[in-house]
């Protein structure tokens, strides 16, 4: 199991205005801290500018050999909305920009590639305030659509960035979100059929499986060899907020004793963060400890 944490770090103090040596800094500090293996993440389109240069790439990788953290993963967010839209050019264009991540992310050295379910952006009147892209609140389907049809096509493009993940050596995880088309284990596990490719992975984020009461460790057996990444942290049933450990009402052992259970091998991440904007000695604090505590526990 390798436990790492997920650039839901960086976010956590800096929002949506992430730069370069945002990142850079990051790395430092999670070397620091103990923690040896980080995703990194295009969040929204302006931050594909971060990645942009041979210079920049150097930059990271250095940073890397210079604080001993891994880049295991990759994080596309940027292909969110282009996934979960309804017009033709915007799937070619989710497929270009995936590809064109996916190169970055087997460049950096990652080893698994991931990306959140959502729902069809025409069908959502209101999402959640609490952070960037949070999950819809309030959805309505048209009275003409068939939901059917819906996860015909949305199978087909998970598996299209399956195949374009696999193409570059990486692995593909699909995170189900709270009210997105795919939002719990077994629904995960339809898509998986219905897709039918072996390089589709889940990654479970313990605050949507929270947010609808599912029990995590049941989850956790139920997705068996198809769970490649958990993302750690404490929560509130119901809520949006991904809070340190020990603050919520998720309780840590039985989710590590689930893991355990399976023989789990993948990427247990701490993704621990509010709003965006908390003091960087704050977060850095929330994660020191939530490592001291899950390698404690697991020993």
């Amino acid at each position: 199991m390798v436990i790492g944490a997920t650039a839901g770090y960086t976010y956590a103090f800096r929002g949506t205005a992430i730069s370069l040596q945002d990142y850079l800094d990051s790395l430092e500090s999670l070397g620091r801290m103990g923690i040896r293996n980080f995703d990194l993440e295009v969040l929204q389109a302006q931050h594909l500018d971060l990645y942009a240069s041979e210079e920049n790439l150097a930059r990271l990788q250095q940073a890397c050999a210079d604080s001993g953290v891994e880049i295991v993963g990759f994080t596309a967010w940027a292909c969110l909305e282009l996934l979960h839209s309804l017009r033709a050019q915007d799937e070619q264009a989710c497929l270009n920009l995936f590809d064109r991540l996916a190169g970055l992310a087997s460049r950096l050295g990652a080893r698994y590639i991931h990306l959140g379910s959502d729902m069809i952006a025409a069908f959502i009147e209101e999402r959640d305030p609490t952070y960037v892209t949070a999950p819809a609140t309030r959805v309505r389907i048209p009275p003409d659509v068939d939901l059917r049809d819906v996860m015909a096509m949305y199978a087909r493009r998970v598996g299209a960035l399956a195949e374009i993940a696999g193409s570059h050596g990486l692995k593909f995880a699909l995170e189900p979100r709270a009210n997105a088309l795919v939002h719990n284990a077994d629904g995960f596990l339809r898509l998986a059929e219905q897709t039918g490719h072996p390089n589709l992975y889940c990654c479970l984020d313990i605050v949507h499986f929270a947010y609808h009461r599912e029990d995590v460790p049941m989850a956790i057996e139920t997705l068996g060899d198809r769970l490649l990444v958990v993302q750690l942290c404490d929560c509130i049933p119901g809520e949006m907020v991904h809070l340190p450990l020990g603050e919520g009402e998720v309780p840590l052992d039985p989710i590590l004793a689930a893991l355990r259970k399976v023989g789990f091998g993948g990427f247990l991440m701490l993704e621990i963060y509010r709003g965006g904007d908390d003091p960087k000695d704050v977060v850095d604090g929330w994660y020191e400890s939530a490592f001291r505590t899950v390698t404690g526990r697991l020993q």
